[in-house]
């Protein structure tokens, strides 16, 4: 009796994912960097509940120290800022995950497409990809953004854009190797469908790298919605940002130096996490470095 495709295309390989998943949820970076991103999302999920102060909502006390009932003082309008980097962290996530989200589901289908057809495929979707990479990052966003108009809905598909010529190439050459592997081609014996093959046979066995670049695309892609808020080309006053806000601090950086310091801080220390994050993913999914050590 045939086996199915989908069996087929497992075989061999789910052990190798349990340890590989056991060795990532015992990794301590993996630990830590997941405690403190978790946390950070569900602060910016629970604002309205979290929130002291509505963020858009001026108290008639400028600029005042940390302390008391401000525990992270108030800008230059009199604006809890406390109250407005929560909120905040709402616009940046949200940027990024969505822009991270939309490059995955293309990038992935693109590359697996590329890798498996070979040909005329292949040649099409990698040299257009090499020609949105022949292009710095903040300066080609910086580029679609001033075309298309200075909004989240337009940073989101720019960073998109950006960032899946990444996933592509990791995706092709992760798909390149398992190509001939004997289960697809098992698969492909049996009268398996090729979308049957790549969705269940290809993907799940490229799937390590994947999720490697997701975490650390996430962080870029702060940085880089970040930048463009910065700029004045993200969000807009007054839906506060992290990037708008270290904007609007700028010219309080000697007198009122914390309204630079916790926007920054929360830039930085999400960007460490998920590079962090991504590192610990790296060295659990990868067996080849578990094999050198």
């Amino acid at each position: 009796m045939a086996a199915r495709p989908d069996a087929v295309a497992g075989t061999g390989r789910p052990r190798a994912h349990t340890t590989a998943l056991h060795r990532a949820l015992h990794s301590p970076r993996v630990i830590i960097a997941g405690v403190f991103l978790v946390l950070v999302a569900a602060t910016a999920l629970a604002a309205p509940l979290l929130a002291p102060h509505d963020p858009g909502e001026p108290l008639d006390m400028p600029l005042l120290p940390p302390g008391g009932a401000y525990p992270l003082g108030t800008d230059d309008f009199g604006r809890d800022v406390l109250s407005r980097l929560i909120y905040a962290g709402r616009v940046s996530l949200g940027v990024s995950t969505a822009s991270v989200a939309i490059a995955t589901f293309v990038g992935v289908w693109l590359g697996l497409c590329a890798g498996y057809y070979r040909g005329a495929v292949e040649t099409l979707i990698m040299r257009a990809m090499d020609i949105l990479l022949s292009f710095p990052t903040i300066v080609l966003a910086i580029a679609i953004v001033a075309m298309l108009g200075p909004n989240l809905r337009n940073v989101v598909i720019v960073i998109a854009i950006v960032y899946t010529p990444r996933f592509v190439r990791i995706v092709y050459g992760a798909t390149l190797t398992v190509r001939e592997a004997e289960y697809i081609q098992a698969a492909r014996a049996i009268g398996a469908r090729d979308l049957r093959i790549l969705r269940t046979a290809v993907l799940p066995n490229v799937m390590a790298p994947i999720l490697v670049q997701i975490s650390l695309s996430l962080g870029f892609a702060i940085l880089v919605e970040t930048g463009l808020s910065f700029l004045g080309l993200g969000a807009q006053p007054p839906t506060p940002s992290w990037g708008n806000m270290v904007s609007a601090a700028r010219d309080f950086m000697e007198t009122n130096p914390w309204l630079l310091i916790a926007p920054a801080a929360m830039v930085g220390l999400t960007i460490l996490a998920l590079n962090t994050l991504g590192d610990g993913l790296r060295d659990a999914l990868d067996d080849r470095l578990q094999g050198a050590g």
